[in-house]
Formats: structure tokens, C-alpha cells, sequence
């Protein structure tokens, strides 16, 4: 099935409404396809990466943090912003060596996707790394704390399915990550 590259709504105007150090907020008039003028309020962010980490022995490594938006600590894979004019890659290789202090020699791409396409502008790219190297370099910005932890992909696979992660990032790439991680591991459990 072949879908139109059609565009409903014609922007007529812009609004910045809000500019801090992460995200912009704008406002956007919109000319709706019956000719009424609507309102959209765009969030513009860089883009971002994460990277679960997979040893050789099928361990990942993933980390544990506050998010104060939603009130909770969760248990996510390593995640970051692009910096600058660095690549994707280059940014899940630094990302996940600044909060897990491993180092992935190898990084296998599993998508590019909108992660909240109804009002922001970010693009999200999940990998996974491979061939680990422990540096011990973590470097955390100064405002953010974390706490590492490690535990046979199987187990995070299953605490995926018993919806024990709320992550959209780590759940995307756990579940888009099981056939690669079944072909390239041996040591992983069904």
C-alpha cells in the first residue's frame, strides 16, 4: 500500500512562547485542509540517542533515575543528547560510557523514530553496543544522578512483558533488540 506525501495543515505563523536551555516552546497558526485557521503547540528539542549495553555474557547495563515530569525512578537504558555536530553514533558510544563506565567497540542501529510526534520535534535512535569495554569513565552532568545496574538481558526482556518498565526507549529497544541479541549471543535464555 502506497501512502500520499500529502500535507493537511499549511503553517501561517509561528510564535516563540518559551526558550530554556533543553527545549523551545512555539506556537503554530495552522491552516486546517477546510480553510479554518487552528493552533498547535510545538515543543522543539535536540535530537537524542540510547544504547542498551550487551556483554558478552548477555548482561546488560542500564541505569536507574529520578524523572521528575512524571514523579518516579525508572530503569532505563543509557540515553542522551546529540552534542553539537557529533554523530548518533558517536553520541550512544559517549552516552553510555558517561553513565555505565562501558564502552561499546561496536554499535548496531535498530530505528529512528518521532518519540512524541504529536507536539515535539525529537527524534530518538536506539542501538545496541556490543563488545563492551569497561573504561570506569562515568561522567555525569552535575545535576544528574544515577545509579548503574546489571542483569541478564532475559530478565529485562521479562520485565519488559510484565510491564515492569514504563520507559517507551528501553521497552522499544528490548523488544526490536531480542532477535539481534538471539543471533549474536549464545548465552541468552529464550
Amino acid at each position: 500500500m502506497k501512502f500520499k506525501n500529502t500535507v493537511f495543515e499549511k503553517i501561517v505563523n509561528r510564535k516563540s512562547v518559551f526558550q530554556g536551555k533543553y527545549l523551545a516552546l512555539q506556537t503554530l497558526v495552522v491552516k486546517l485542509p477546510d480553510g479554518r485557521l487552528g493552533e498547535r503547540e510545538i515543543v522543539r528539542v535536540k535530537d537524542a540517542v540510547a544504547v542498551l549495553p550487551l556483554d558478552n555474557d548477555g548482561n546488560v547495563h542500564l541505569v536507574r533515575q529520578y524523572r521528575a515530569a512524571i514523579d518516579k525512578t525508572l530503569l532505563e537504558i543509557p540515553a542522551g543528547l546529540l552534542n553539537g555536530d557529533e554523530s548518533a553514533r558517536q553520541a550512544a558510544v559517549r552516552e553510555c560510557e558517561e553513565e555505565t563506565g562501558y564502552r561499546p567497540r561496536a554499535v548496531t542501529k535498530l530505528i529512528t523514530y518521532a518519540h512524541a510526534e504529536g507536539y515535539s520535534t525529537g527524534f530518538m535512535t536506539l542501538y545496541i553496543g556490543t563488545d563492551l569495554e569497561y573504561t570506569g569513565r562515568i561522567h555525569l552532568d552535575s545535576t544528574e544522578f544515577l545509579e548503574t545496574v546489571s542483569m541478564p538481558y532475559h530478565e529485562l526482556f521479562n520485565m519488559v512483558q510484565e510491564n515492569r518498565i514504563m520507559d517507551s526507549k528501553t521497552i522499544l529497544c528490548t523488544l526490536m533488540g531480542k532477535s539481534f541479541i538471539m543471533k549474536n549471543v549464545r548465552t541468552i535464555e529464550p
